[in-house]
């Protein structure tokens, strides 16, 4: 693979890609579980937060360089765009390509989930997606990015939690005829999102001397080292207690819908490692199990409220 090509591949992000559907693949297991799941639907939802998360890896890349977040005392490994085997107008363009891609399959999950005249829904949705494209972007690009301010946390949660898997689960219903909103559907949508928030935190933390100097005042910078690992702590006990908080309100009683609290016990070894972390780059190395641990999580609560 070529220099360039390698630089593209690298911005992409893909190891991101597995903690960023999982809250379309939750909403999915709750579909199976409520009994309107539809494969169309998911596909359309998995390519659509596929692309919002590539969009945000591109944006990422480029707000950060631009305001000076990524330079040479930077923990993480070096991107394509701050080593110039990407140009910023190559960026640019990527990042429109990929806010339009999202944009039509977005469109067309609509099509295909709503009928005509439930039109309040669609306009609904419509503006959810732009929220979901703006925050995206606007996390380190442009003049003020929210990402500097603090709020990439709560970001977070509601795009990697709560709209994905309550927002998925309502366009499930609604390809099935009846578009609603189902009280019980919040509880996995916290967990999800807490524990998504907690791999930005981890990212957060390693970086806190580098931020600080650039001026990106994240929750982790905010918060100061020991205080972001006590909000790692409670991001770890809200993501758990979602979970487990579903199973509880809808009555389940079978040993097979509980299954999926065996990840459990892998996340209390992961707890372990990240407290006893000493210095910043010790954080580096705990992102990724940290990540795939709540995509496995995900998966193993969607098959078990499917199936159980």
């Amino acid at each position: 693979m070529g220099t360039t090509a390698r630089a593209w591949f690298d911005a992409l992000r893909l190891r991101t890609l597995p903690l960023s559907l999982s809250g379309v693949v939750i909403a999915s297991g709750l579909a199976g579980f409520y009994h309107v799941f539809n494969p169309l639907t998911c596909t359309l939802m998995l390519v659509m937060a596929a692309l919002l998360q590539i969009l945000s890896n591109f944006a990422d890349e480029y707000g950060d360089l631009a305001h000076g977040a990524d330079n040479e005392d930077r923990i993480g490994p070096k991107r394509g765009l701050q080593r110039g085997d990407i140009t910023a107008p190559q960026m640019k363009g990527a990042i429109i390509v990929c806010a339009a891609t999202a944009v039509a399959f977005a469109v067309a999950l609509l099509a295909t989930s709503f009928s005509s005249d439930q039109w309040a829904w669609v306009v609904g949705y419509l503006v959810l997606m732009a929220a979901c494209v703006a925050a995206a972007v606007l996390y380190t690009m442009g003049k003020r990015p929210y990402g500097y301010y603090g709020l990439g946390d709560l970001s977070c949660f509601l795009f990697f939690g709560l709209v994905p898997v309550v927002g998925g689960f309502i366009l499930f219903a609604a390809r099935a005829g009846a578009p609603a909103f189902v009280p019980a559907t919040v509880a996995p949508g916290f967990a999800i999102g807490a524990l998504s928030a907690g791999t930005l935190n981890l990212n957060n933390m390693r970086d806190i001397e580098t931020d600080k100097a650039a001026g990106k005042l994240t929750l982790a910078v905010k918060l100061g080292p020991q205080r972001a690992l006590g909000y790692h702590v409670v991001l770890l006990v809200v993501g758990l207690c979602g979970f487990l908080a579903f199973s509880i309100l809808t009555g389940e009683s079978s040993v097979t819908g509980y299954l999926y609290l065996v990840v459990y016990l892998l996340f209390a070894r992961l707890m372990q490692q990240i407290i006893s972390v000493g210095e910043p780059t010790g954080y580096d190395r705990c992102m990724k199990p940290w990540s795939m641990a709540a995509a496995l999580l995900s998966l193993a609560f969607a098959f078990c409220v499917a199936l159980g």
